[in-house]
C-alpha cells in the first residue's frame, strides 16, 4: 500500500502538472521536493493492497480494516505537515467583514503573510472528528472491509470540503480544482464500496 501510494500519489502529481515537469523533467523523481497528489495515491494505495493480498493470499477485507486507524491518522499527519510547511494554505479573506477570531494570518509557500481562511487547522479539526469516529466504529458489526472503506470516505470527505477553501494555486477542469474532482471521485468510491460492504460476514479467522 506503502510503495503504491507513493508511486501514484508522484505520478498523478507530476501528470497534472505536465507542463513544468516538461522543462525540468530530472525532478519528476524527487519526492523529497514535495508533490503527491493524494486521490492518485488513495487509487494507488488500494491497488497496491489489493495485489498483496493476492500475492500472499490473504482476504483483503481484513487488511482494509487493520488499515482503517492508520489511515485516519494519516489525514491527521497530512494536515498538520500542511499547516507546519504553508501548504494548501486557505483563501485570503477580509479580516472586515470576515467573522471575528476566525481570519487565520499566515504565510503562503511564498512566504507571504495574509489573513485567511483556516483551511489548515480546519482539516487538522476534522481529522480529530474521522479519527474519533473511525476508533467508535471498531468495534461493529460491519462487514469486513466496511472499517477501511469508512476512514478512507472519511479523510475523501474533509479533503473535498476543505478544497473549497484552498487558496494554493491548482489546475482546474470546468471550473473546479483537480484536487477537489478527485477527492469526490475517492469520497463517491470509498462510500460505495462501504455500503457495499457493510452487510457482509466477516471471514472465520483461520487457525
Amino acid at each position: 500500500a506503502l510503495v503504491g501510494g507513493l508511486f501514484f500519489g508522484r505520478f498523478g502529481y507530476v501528470l497534472v502538472h505536465a507542463g513544468y515537469y516538461a522543462a525540468e523533467p530530472g525532478e519528476a523523481l524527487a519526492v523529497w521536493l514535495g508533490g503527491l497528489s493524494w486521490p492518485a495515491a488513495a487509487a494507488g494505495a488500494t491497488l497496491g493492497l489489493i495485489a498483496a493480498a493476492r500475492w500472499r493470499r490473504l482476504a483483503l477485507g481484513p487488511l482494509l480494516d487493520a488499515l482503517a486507524l492508520p489511515l485516519a491518522l494519516f489525514g491527521l499527519l497530512a494536515w498538520g505537515g500542511c499547516w507546519a510547511s504553508s501548504c494548501a494554505y486557505g483563501v485570503e479573506v477580509d479580516p472586515a467583514t470576515f467573522p471575528a477570531g476566525l481570519a487565520h494570518v499566515a504565510p503562503d509557500l511564498y512566504g507571504l503573510t495574509a489573513a485567511r481562511w483556516p483551511t489548515q487547522l480546519a482539516g487538522l479539526a476534522w481529522s480529530l472528528v474521522a479519527l474519533a469516529a473511525v476508533w467508535a466504529a471498531r468495534r461493529s458489526a460491519w462487514g469486513s472491509g466496511a472499517l477501511g472503506w469508512f476512514a478512507l470516505a472519511q479523510v475523501a470527505l474533509g479533503a473535498f470540503l476543505l478544497g473549497f477553501m484552498r487558496g494554493d494555486p491548482a489546475p482546474t477542469a470546468g471550473g473546479l480544482r483537480l484536487d477537489v474532482i478527485g477527492s469526490a471521485l475517492v469520497l463517491a468510491v470509498a462510500t460505495g464500496a462501504w455500503i457495499l460492504q457493510l452487510g457482509r460476514p466477516k471471514p472465520t479467522p483461520q487457525a
